[in-house]
């Protein structure tokens, strides 16, 4: 098992309307003529993932030696995948706000792709796709500040719907 080099994480866009008019492309991160990296300044971190449970007790349960009645339960089967967040230049390079500011105006869900670096005789890393699409857009910046402390950033938070790994090669 590698150790993977987490700062060198990339995360790879999918498609999105980047013209407020809804007829961009539909979101697609196969296609290579669409290969767009975030520069990610900070992130990614996880929400984490959470199931839901069934309660099970039953007023006839047996009390414990205190005389409580324990509540018990089982998994449930809702899972959350919840949220990924990661923080990135954002250039508002267009009149609409550029691929950032796009990313949460267009609303629609896509395939993020978050690439581990190679490790030893591998290829490439593992890839994780997260399908699913940007909830939170959170403008950031400085002033009067200089170098790193002046750029323009954005916090973007995915909301995450599904999640496949493509293993090392």
């Amino acid at each position: 098992m590698a150790n993977r080099d987490t700062s060198r994480i990339k995360i790879k866009w999918f498609e999105q309307t980047t013209v407020p008019t809804g007829s961009g492309a539909a979101p697609d991160a196969v296609d290579a003529a669409s290969d767009v990296y975030a520069c990610v300044t900070d992130g990614p971190s996880w929400s984490g993932f959470t199931r839901g449970d069934v309660e099970t007790t039953c007023s006839n349960t047996t009390l414990d030696g205190w005389g409580n009645l324990i509540r018990t339960f089982r998994a449930g089967k809702m899972v959350d995948l919840g949220t990924v967040t990661f923080t990135v230049d954002w250039d508002p390079d267009d009149t609409y706000g550029g691929r950032e500011f796009a990313a949460f105006f267009d609303g629609r869900s896509g395939d993020l792709l978050v690439e581990f670096p190679a490790e030893g005789a591998e290829t490439t890393g593992p890839i994780l796709v997260l399908t699913g699409y940007c909830n939170k857009f959170t403008p950031q910046g400085t002033v009067l500040s200089d170098d790193q402390g002046s750029r323009s950033l954005a916090e973007l938070v995915f909301r995450i719907s599904n999640i496949d790994v493509t293993a090392p090669v």
